[in-house]
């Protein structure tokens, strides 16, 4: 630690004064289009507020805009047009280095008072039709926010409705809700868990595969969302890549103790097609053969990833062909000292994931009124994880072993059309065919035999024979939605989407989706929205195999109605006021007909249940979400966001309702930025993370068994996470020195998480602790520091 600072201190020593002799600006280019058309806005304003002598251009006949001589440093954007809202775009990083492209989409309408747009609208999604517990997510946050690690995954941990509860997991939890039920879309296709080192059957992992280089500005939605999404019931990722540089060849190079990156961007022909590519390589193998184990002391990590874009626009049509990729591999290694003292010191593991997807998306315009958008994409994932035991000769034994392969192809077609400027209906179909193998085997120490567990197979069904699963399986969706909007006021989107599987026995499901929001006044609005939304339980569950049946076929889709109250207060110029009052049920949730044990399939973070479910749980959660927002102003941000909930559910034939085992009960964060100018072209900035969970259940010892040790501890899953580990307190820094020279620029920065060296107790385990003789909760990381360099030229 004492190093980093070191580190940076002299960096920041050595600035030649030779900078201050020359000024260096960019130039800040891109396009303005009607939201609900996608026409080109001709003769729109598009300035740098604030500056002066102001800084600013009209679009041409393509609504194309240049901005010349930006001062570096972070700045803000405005765009205006007689008849829509004003569009604000603050805490855009201007460098030397790159030029700063961005696409400006505007909607109809009239601003009440044009001073408080900054305020009133600076966290509005890119899907227009998403009105509550939605946040628009901007590259540049995963550079300022603290111990990001460039994952929009864990750059959500601090916003309203997540709970953190984890260190080296990404593993969302929203509103109580299993991450399960979250949604990952890219370029418009619903894909696999997109995450290195992916959990089986669920949404988290370690680390994200999207390169911070490629991402544009996305949408986290948090409940209640529009029609287009389906088999979702938590929240949803709606992820987006930037399109390349169509004018200027440009490339980064970022090197950190996660791994090393290559970005390049540039025109193919020059202002009408270009590439946009980033490859990365993780350097963790590295820093585990120096002894430094950023997971655990016994772990080993690697992964690499790879991802591109290509792009190609028209007078009426854009094309793209876009690409993601990844493997990752983790090795948990036996205890190096002997003897051997419990269980874990001679145990192992081997877990291996591999994720890719390559699409194409095509948008054409049929007339100054509608449009159709075709996305189309090719996928596949494969989760390898096996269990070992060591004899005293550390020849390895398997006790348990999963393989899990799926592949699909998914199209996702819709038409959207704007009859007036207060009517537009979007109107599209999800098709979804998939073929997987299942595959899970352990060893039954009582009978000395292997048990398949898990056995599914799409060509043949189940066990490989010929069987009731038909040959493609999938999934079917359709949706139609409407958005309102009769005055300044009103807004009301409605619409229905429709769900149906043809896995397992064929379920469907038709869900209505509504939203109405409200203005008061220029400064605050009211909004209230409801969904019914569905999801297929995890493949896996369907193919559970006992004693040659298979008595899961048969389970339901999981339900959830989600009814949102929302309060929006601008405050100024720039401080907003955001509160959601939320209340969702679950139905048709998975559980187990075991007597002796109270099992709730949504409490698992991962796997898949290896027994008999019926779909006849229910759930509830309900809560209230506020967030204190200071936007980027004077070189300052806040954002403080709390929520205080509940979670809990129920099963057949027992009373009483029972905690889930995401019921933390309140949760805080309070993220912070401060940037410094040194001078004209070297800034530094800091940044600031709290996290805190009041402390989530876990499930307690069987009594009389909390001294015995072996592969897993037995639980009294009579009274399921009745008890608590502690409270999660997790503090994170940043410090960053920005330089500019000529045609470059780059950056160092340090991201220190848990800076008070806190090891937070896991509620998703226990381990034994031999010095104690005991079981309990297992330990979270402490201290880790990242150092990233990065250069841009």
């Amino acid at each position: 630690m004492k190093f980093y600072c070191n580190l940076i201190t002299a960096v920041l020593l050595c600035s030649p004064t030779v900078f201050l002799a020359q000024s260096l600006t960019q130039t800040v280019r891109g396009v303005v289009i009607d939201a609900d058309t996608r026409e080109a806005l001709v003769g729109a304003s598009v300035f740098i507020p604030g500056s002066d002598p102001l800084i600013g251009t009209t679009t041409d006949e393509n609504g194309q805009y240049i901005l010349t001589g930006v001062p570096l440093g972070r700045q803000a954007l405005q765009c205006t047009y007689v008849g829509y809202l004003s569009f604000l775009r603050d805490n855009i990083q201007i460098s030397s280095g790159k030029e700063y492209v961005l696409d400006i989409a505007l909607k109809a309408g009239v601003e009440a008072e044009e001073v408080v747009i900054s305020a009133y609208r600076r966290n509005e999604a890119v899907n227009e039709l998403a009105v509550v517990s939605v946040r628009r997510l901007d590259p540049e946050e995963l550079q300022y926010h603290a111990a990001t690690a460039n994952d929009p995954s864990r750059l959500v941990l601090g916003f309203p409705g997540v709970q953190p509860s984890r260190d080296s997991r990404s593993d969302i939890v929203i509103r109580g809700n299993s991450s399960l039920g979250i949604l990952w879309r890219l370029e418009g296709i619903d894909i696999p868990n997109p995450n290195h080192f992916a959990r089986r059957g669920s949404s988290g992992g370690g680390i994200t595969v999207f390169s911070a280089s490629l991402l544009g500005s996305s949408d986290f939605s948090v409940g209640a969302f529009p029609a287009e999404y389906g088999n979702a019931f938590a929240g949803v990722f709606d992820m987006r890549f930037r399109n390349g540089n169509l004018y200027q060849r440009e490339h980064t190079f970022r090197a950190g103790l996660l791994g090393l990156d290559l970005a390049t961007e540039g025109p193919i022909k020059e202002g009408k097609s270009s590439y946009l590519a980033n490859f990365r390589y993780s350097t963790l193998g590295i820093l585990n053969a120096a002894g430094l184990h950023l997971v655990g002391p016994r772990t080993d990590n690697n992964f690499q990833d790879f991802s591109f874009k290509l792009y190609s626009k028209g007078k009426k049509s854009q094309l793209s062909l876009w690409g993601i990729g990844g493997n990752s591999r983790e090795i948990f290694n036996p205890e190096e000292e002997m003897p051997w003292q419990s269980y874990s010191d001679y145990a192992a593991y081997e877990f291996t994931t591999r994720m890719g997807a390559v699409g194409v998306s095509w948008n054409y315009l049929l007339n100054d009124r509608s449009f159709i958008q075709v996305n189309a994409g090719v996928m596949g994932q494969q989760i390898y994880f096996r269990d070992d035991t060591l004899n005293v000769q550390e020849q390895p034994f398997a006790i348990n072993e999963e393989d899990y392969r799926t592949n699909q192809v998914t199209l996702n077609a819709y038409y959207k059309r704007t009859f007036s400027p207060q009517w537009n209906m979007k109107i599209g179909v999800i098709g979804t065919v998939m073929n997987y193998s299942l595959q899970q085997a352990r060893w039954m120490v009582d009978q000395q035999t292997y048990r398949t567990v898990i056995d599914g197979d799409s060509k043949n069904g189940p066990g490989n024979n010929q069987g009731d699963l038909p040959v493609l399986s999938g999934l079917q969706q359709q949706y139609i939605q409407f958005s309102f909007r009769p005055s300044q006021r009103w807004v009301f989107n409605f619409g229905s989407h429709f769900l149906q599987t043809s896995i397992g026995d064929v379920r469907a499901s038709l869900e209505p989706r509504v939203a109405l929001q409200y203005r008061l006044n220029a400064r605050s609005s009211l909004a209230l929205a409801y969904g019914l939304h569905s999801r297929m339980p995890p493949l896996g569950s369907y193919f559970v195999r006992t004693e040659n049946n298979y008595p899961n076929l048969g389970l339901d889709l999981i339900k959830a109605n989600h009814l949102v109250l929302a309060y929006n207060q601008a405050i100024g110029e720039n401080l907003n006021l955001h509160a959601e009052t939320y209340y969702q049920t679950l139905s048709q949730v998975p559980v187990g007909i075991n007597a002796n044990r109270i099992y709730w399939s949504l409490n698992d973070v991962q796997g898949f249940a290896g027994e008999a479910l019926v779909s006849e749980g229910t759930g509830r959660n309900l809560g209230v979400d506020l967030t204190l927002e200071k936007f980027f102003h004077q070189g300052t941000f806040f954002v403080l966001s709390t929520s205080v909930f509940s979670s809990t559910f129920q099963v057949p034939g027992k009373d009483g309702r029972f905690s889930t085992q995401y019921d933390g009960r309140f949760s805080l964060s309070f993220t912070s930025g401060k940037t410094w100018t040194l001078n004209e072209k070297t800034f530094l900035e800091g940044g600031f993370r709290l996290l805190f969970n009041a402390g989530n259940p876990i499930t307690p010892l069987a009594l009389g068994f909390e001294t015995q040790d072996g592969e897993d501890p037995v639980l009294n899953d009579q009274e399921p996470f009745s008890q608590r580990v502690k409270g999660y307190l997790r503090p994170d820094l940043r410090l960053a020195l920005r330089r500019n020279q000529g045609q470059s620029s780059y950056w160092l920065a340090l991201d220190v998480q848990n800076l008070i060296n806190r090891a937070n107790e896991d509620f998703l385990a226990y381990e034994f602790d031999v010095d104690a003789g005991r079981w309990g909760p297992r330990r979270q990381s402490t201290l880790t520091p990242l150092l990233t360099f990065q250069i841009d030229f």
